[in-house]
């Protein structure tokens, strides 16, 4: 009996001590906050002449990016947001506001097409190939001047229809024709009750 106590309290013990350390991962440190912060408006002050401000730090403890802690920004001029932050393997600072004001551009000119979809309920562009020499600067060339390649994710609070694919296909002559945009792609993500896979295209 003593034996399957202890046993038990031996197994009590390590869910426990998991549990804490779950927690403990998940919750951000509060001087590498302040670290993140004070970086991010040193950062401003140097790169972008103060015209821009820091509202809140994003702690990825997912590992999900290439930093642990980043400054969240807004540029006082363009109202965008973006992130400062500093590589955790590299330790070179970066910052996201280049392919975030590209991005916000666009999302503001696909609003009409999305506003008429079936089921729609958010969109965002994810745009990975701003050459580097933009990061520390907020005086960029017109989008359709660096040929960069957008791609469009539009939630969908719907299962697949059997019009998907046309749908998508008019997005891309609506990205084409309308916005000008030579190279893109799409995905749509369904409602995950509906067990359907995502919708995955490019142009």
């Amino acid at each position: 009996m003593k034996a399957i106590l202890w046993i038990l309290g031996s197994i009590g013990a390590i869910v426990m001590a998991i549990i804490l350390l779950f927690i403990y991962e998940m919750t951000p440190n509060a001087s590498m906050e302040t670290n993140a912060r004070e970086m991010g408006e040193g950062y401003i002050q140097k790169h972008f002449d103060g015209q821009a401000e820091v509202y809140d730090v994003l702690y990825d403890n997912m590992g999900n990016h290439e930093f642990d802690y980043a400054a969240k920004v807004t540029h006082k001029k363009t109202g965008v947001s973006f992130l400062i932050y500093e590589t955790t393997d590299s330790q070179v600072m970066k910052d996201t506001y280049a392919s975030s004001y590209y991005e916000n551009q666009i999302e503001k000119d696909l609003r009409p097409f999305v506003n008429d979809m079936e089921g729609a309920v958010s969109h965002f562009v994810h745009i990975s190939d701003v050459p580097a020499k933009y990061q520390r600067e907020d005086e960029l060339p017109d989008f359709h001047d660096l040929n960069l390649v957008p791609n469009v994710i539009i939630d969908l609070e719907r299962s697949a229809l059997e019009d998907d694919e046309e749908t998508m296909e008019e997005l891309f002559v609506f990205m084409e024709e309308k916005l000008q945009i030579e190279r893109g792609g799409g995905r749509f993500v369904y409602d995950p009750s509906s067990g359907d896979e995502m919708l995955q295209m490019s142009y």
